[in-house]
């Protein structure tokens, strides 16, 4: 394959190659049939077997294995019944507002939409706020023509990626991959009875003397009797800390900060490393496998983060499953009453003696990792565990060998390409040959420098003190640096559970990070992010990791020279969007991308709003501008914004 600082001598316009059916993923290299051929029989082992590939890691890349990707993608639950739904109770607070959202299904009579507002028919309290009788609340969730179940939602509670990661086009079509920009994350979670059981993900402390009330008496690791923080006035603050995050935003790290980030867009091909700091590097799928099997085991279980927590939160592993379980959605895995217990052996003695059917639903420890709950953190999973369903499980689409579901993923979203955008304003600028001129510009901005076409980045991490956004998610894995083990799995034909003599393969790092047991380069010291691509910046807007580049639609007035002015302040910011669930426009916070003066106004208006202080959302860094400062005139401004906003799925065509 062609590299991408050859493709930045070609035309801008040209649309990006896209993933090769037939072809074979190696740990992120793209190899031929032929060069794969090669690999296996380099390997000692005999090419006419598929098993081979599988034994050496080589996942092939075929339309069965994209569809079976898709099916777990759309149809799948994240999640596992013990902690999402038992502990947590996911189901349970969606289930308070389920009268709401049926009423709201049915008063659209068949028709689609893509953000059901619902009409509470009852008050609704959530920490300190108090949501009157009668107040409409916007949800984010998406529904298809003539169906009554959300995109992404299942009738028991159970939910799927589609959730985040999907929406819906003007005429009503799915459009996988696009994010769920006006999804009201916040609401769902702070509904669940028990939210304060995530409380890694946030800078809580349960042994903060201000939640000290009715907290159950424990033993912690060390012998000594522990007093729990009051379960209600710890409900009642987390409550309040999540609904500080806008719309269409989430937490996901059990990294004991404040790092929401805004769910990102899937246009995942050659867009490595993954997530927002990039710590999705080694593996298939040049660590798009690593980040999927996260999402399943890393950020939905919520328990396993006890076995760190010491090192990473300074907090006692059996204070931290104390707190997850003793006010349980399901009363049953609540602490016992009227006895001292240490949680960790009441839990493995008298809720789950069989970790794998409860904590460990479809996860299993990592080669090398060691034994849950004493599992080490790798590269490949910074939990130690890796979702693969058993492989005798056949009415489980995500059932298989391992690592199964995750590679299947991975295709399916490789395969995935920004939408066309069919705007009249894209029209309109095509036409008037802006886009052409905005895709010189970008070159003259040195924009290419690091998004680098055709998928417009360079595949790499830059640390905070080069981006200067806000470092907070940036430092989100650094405390697991000393923990790391050297990243392994089982090779691709192992079945579920694994065998005594199942094979191990070694993860190759050589250009991610400076050792097997070191995060990615870039990353280190003190933190960094991933250069994003540029392809679909128009269905992903606000901009930065945060989405604190965000203006709404309206409050600038553009004339015919490319000029503008702010006609409505209120408008600037997360404050004046998201935050009041009202999208950003792209156009609008592409600006504020670029033009510093304008990026100081949306700063501004972040700033001055607490809930987006409190949860590190300010739009600060990246200061790259291409503006009258960095001499470019109003008109080449807007040409790069119009540029910027064609790179779909065929840049230089309407």
């Amino acid at each position: 394959m062609t590299s991408q600082t050859a493709f930045a001598k070609i035309d801008l316009l040209q649309p990006a190659p896209t993933q090769p059916l037939g072809y074979y993923d190696y740990f992120g290299k793209l190899l031929s049939p032929q060069e794969a051929l090669e690999l296996v029989v380099n390997k000692g082992l005999n090419p006419n077997d598929p098993i081979s590939y599988q034994r050496i890691g080589a996942v092939k890349i075929t339309k069965e294995l994209i569809a079976q990707g898709e099916d777990i993608f759309f149809n799948r639950k994240i999640g596992d019944t013990f902690g999402l739904q038992g502990v947590f109770g996911f189901g349970q607070g969606a289930n308070i507002i389920s009268d709401e959202i049926g009423a709201a299904i049915a008063n659209l009579h068949g028709q689609s939409t893509t953000n059901l507002k619902i009409t509470l028919q009852k008050d609704l309290t959530i920490g300190s706020r108090t949501f009157p009788k009668g107040t409409i609340i916007p949800t984010g969730l998406k529904i298809q023509q003539g169906q009554v179940v959300p995109i992404g939602n299942a009738p028991n509670g159970d939910i799927t990626c589609a959730l985040c990661h999907a929406t819906l086009s003007n005429n009503a079509k799915i459009l996988a991959g696009v994010p769920n920009g006006e999804l009201a994350i916040q609401l769902f979670i702070a509904l669940a009875p028990n939210t304060a059981a995530g409380f890694a993900r946030l800078n809580f402390n349960p042994l903060d003397p201000q939640y000290k009330g009715n907290g159950k008496t424990i033993i912690d690791s060390k012998g000594n009797k522990v007093e729990l923080p009051d379960p209600k006035k710890f409900e009642k603050a987390f409550d309040d800390a999540v609904l500080d995050v806008p719309f269409g935003h989430f937490e996901s790290s059990p990294d004991g900060i404040r790092d929401s980030t805004q769910i990102p867009s899937l246009f995942t091909f050659k867009n490595h490393p993954y997530a927002a700091s990039g710590e999705g590097a080694v593996g298939p799928f040049a660590g798009l496998s690593s980040l999927n099997n996260g999402v399943h085991s890393s950020e939905i279980n919520l328990l396993a983060a006890a076995q760190l927590s010491a090192e990473t939160l300074g907090i006692d592993p059996e204070v931290y499953i104390g707190t997850f379980l003793q006010n349980a959605a399901v009363k049953s895995l609540r602490l016992p009453e009227g006895v001292t217990v240490k949680p960790s052996e009441w839990l493995r003695g008298v809720i789950a003696p069989n970790s794998t059917q409860a904590e460990l639903e479809d996860q299993i420890p990592a080669p090398g990792t060691g034994t849950y709950p004493n599992l080490r953190p790798s590269l490949f999973t910074y939990n130690g565990l890796v979702f693969s369903p058993n492989t005798g499980k056949p009415g489980d689409i995500a059932s298989g060998t391992f690592l199964f579901a995750e590679n299947a993923m991975s295709a399916f979203q490789n395969s995935l390409v920004p939408p066309a955008n069919q705007t009249s304003e894209n029209w309109q600028a095509l036409n008037s040959n802006s886009v052409k001129r905005g895709a010189k510009v970008f070159e003259k901005a040195n924009c290419a420098t690091c998004h680098i076409p055709p998928f417009f980045t360079d595949n790499k991490i830059h640390p905070i003190d080069e981006i200067r956004t806000n470092p907070a998610r940036a430092q989100s894995h650094l405390a697991l640096n000393k923990l790391l083990v050297p990243p392994k799995l089982y090779t691709f034909n192992t079945p579920v559970p694994i065998p005594a003599n199942a094979e191990v393969l070694d993860l190759p790092t050589q250009g991610i990070s400076d050792s097997p047991t070191t995060l990615p380069k870039g990353i280190l010291p003190k933190g960094g992010y991933k250069t994003t691509s540029l392809r679909g910046l128009y269905v992903s807007a606000p901009y930065l990791h945060d989405g604190g580049a965000a203006v709404r639609a309206g409050s600038l007035k553009v004339d015919s020279n490319g000029s503008f002015t702010v006609v409505n302040k209120s408008g600037l910011g997360l404050s004046g969007t998201l935050s009041q669930s009202i999208p950003a426009d792209a156009a609008s916070s592409l600006r504020a991308l670029v033009d510093r003066d304008l990026r100081t106004l949306v700063v501004k208006a972040n700033k001055a709003n607490p809930s987006l202080v409190r949860s590190n959302l300010d739009g600060t860094g990246h200061d790259f501008y291409v503006d009258r400062q960095a001499g470019f005139n109003s008109n080449q401004q807007a040409d790069l914004i119009n540029f910027l906003l064609a790179l779909d799925d065929n840049p230089g065509s309407f």
